[in-house]
């Protein structure tokens, strides 16, 4: 729970003051103060008496607190927060009672997913969720036929009782469904929304069950026992893609594996948070490679969306059989495994060159990392090594963030900050000399420093007489009044072409 909405939370029912919120955090955990404590942990919120408090420690991230002295003595707090004494054991069950909540919710979150992937019947899985949620479930074909239901079905509306034994779906209810698909205002894929049918006033929360745009049934969760809650809305699109996985009787568990891959890492792209994402993945029992990089491949031209959701993905999955794949925002994403020496294959990356060349393809890959949780963080790394090349005009197709890091730790340097006076004082001056005198020292140094100052390369690559080589060397020397056979001025001047390189290209 965040400390922010625990606040909220009690604000509904009683009195809070002096409430100091410097950085929001998360806790799992309630407990007493104990003036004998050696240590407060981060995940917990400690409430009591602020004399029980252990000023010799560290104060605990998350504290409630009750006492009869002023705000400015408790400043040194992280989060805090004052309530009335005579409240403090009715605020504690409280949050006790909601965090207690949450964790059933977890709890039913992970059991559901494993019986998908332990390939249990939907019944079964139905079964399971009507227990954490409170109300029954059932789910239905286009056609209206009962696919599965929770049991014991209990609900009080006769109709709905008889029409299960018959296997359908009563005829009021469908007919409502048939309206809101012909007015067209439930989402189009399964994201859980809640409805009421007027006919008798019942409550429902539904999920449609999608197959490549395609409309294949529902899941429905009817609001007779309990209030419909969010953690219903979470569950309900995992249902509904099992529910799918079985209509196209789909014998195995790639597809549904399939999906809880994109659907973690969606989210993952989406905002939650690392320990989130790993909870998700342990639950799921998806297996990552034990090293990995982040490739985006993203085409120079659009040429549609089945371009890169089929010919594309089967392509690239030809040459990473194994790895986990993404459609996102127009491009794909792919987690590729590494050999021993945290590299991508030799013999892959070949076809993958070939590929990129030949379909005019963008690639980003990232540095590499073992942990699954952290996608987000090297995906944006694979997103930048490819926006970098294209803004300083790299003519190659693929694009190492390695190759990229400078410029987005210089991306990161705020604008107020003139990035021009870390150069080396000897590019400004050649520039300086060029527009007055016409000359080519200023490319001659970039060439020198690129070479590491080999003559023979960089005379090959200006095309100039080595003769005509070392004399632009020895006026540049003399204009900088710089010995070039210093180690330490070829990484000054290394880092300040770059850094002159990132600036014109801003411009």
């Amino acid at each position: 729970m965040k400390y922010s909405a625990m606040i909220e939370l009690i604000k509904t029912k009683y009195q809070i003051d002096f409430v100091e919120i410097q950085q929001d955090s998360d806790f799992i955990d309630i407990t007493l103060l104990d003036r004998e404590a050696s240590f407060y942990r981060d995940d917990t919120l400690y409430i009591g008496h602020l004399a029980q408090l252990n000023k010799e420690i560290s104060p605990p991230p998350c504290l409630l607190y009750f006492d009869d002295i002023s705000q400015n003595n408790v400043k040194f707090l992280f989060n805090s927060a004052q309530i009335k004494e005579s409240e403090f054991a009715a605020i504690f069950n409280l949050i006790k009672q909601d965090l207690i909540k949450s964790l059933k919710a977890e709890q039913a979150y992970s059991r559901m997913l494993k019986m998908i992937l332990d390939g249990k019947g939907l019944s079964a899985i139905l079964c399971e969720t009507a227990k954490a949620c409170g109300n029954p479930l059932v789910v239905l074909d286009i056609s209206g036929k009962i696919l599965a239901h929770s049991s014991p079905f209990d609900v009080p509306d006769t109709l709905w009782i008889q029409s299960v034994e018959r296997g359908y779906c009563p005829y009021e209810f469908m007919d409502h469904i048939k309206q809101i698909r012909l007015k067209k205002i439930s989402p189009k894929n399964s994201e859980a929304f809640i409805s009421i049918c007027s006919d008798n006033q019942l409550v429902y929360l539904c999920s449609k069950i999608v197959s490549e745009d395609r409309l294949l049934g529902y899941v429905f969760m009817l609001q007779f026992n309990s209030p419909i809650d969010s953690h219903s809305k979470e569950l309900l699109p995992l249902i509904s893609q099992a529910a799918g996985e079985m209509i196209l009787r789909n014998q195995d568990d790639v597809g549904l594996r399939s999906y809880l891959y994109q659907s973690i890492l969606t989210d993952m792209l989406t905002g939650i948070d690392p320990e989130h994402a790993n909870a998700r993945i342990q639950a799921s029992d998806l297996l990552f490679p034990e090293c990995m990089r982040v490739l985006i491949a993203r085409p120079s031209y659009y040429h549609g969306h089945n371009y890169i959701k089929e010919e594309l993905m089967s392509r690239l999955q030809r040459i990473f059989d194994k790895a986990p794949s993404l459609y996102y925002r127009k491009e794909l994403v792919l987690i590729l495994p590494l050999n021993d020496a945290y590299n991508i294959d030799s013999s892959q990356l070949e076809k993958l060159k070939s590929l990129a060349k030949d379909d005019h393809l963008q690639v980003g890959i990232s540095n590499a990392f073992t942990q699954p949780s952290f996608f987000a963080n090297y995906y944006n790394q694979a997103d930048e090594a490819i926006r970098f090349a294209q803004l300083l005009g790299s003519e190659e197709n693929i694009h190492n963030y390695t190759e990229y890091s400078f410029y987005s730790m210089l991306s990161t340097i705020p604008l107020e900050i003139r990035l021009g006076k870390f150069c080396h004082p000897a590019l400004a001056k050649l520039r300086s000399y060029d527009h007055e005198k016409g000359t080519e020292f200023y490319n001659t140094l970039k060439a020198l420093t690129e070479t590491g100052f080999n003559m023979k390369k960089t005379a090959d690559i200006l095309y100039l007489h080595r003769n005509t080589l070392n004399y632009r060397k020895q006026r540049i020397e003399e204009i900088c009044g710089s010995n070039f056979d210093d180690s330490k001025l070829l990484f000054e001047l290394m880092y300040s072409f770059k850094i002159d390189n990132f600036l014109e290209k801003q411009v």
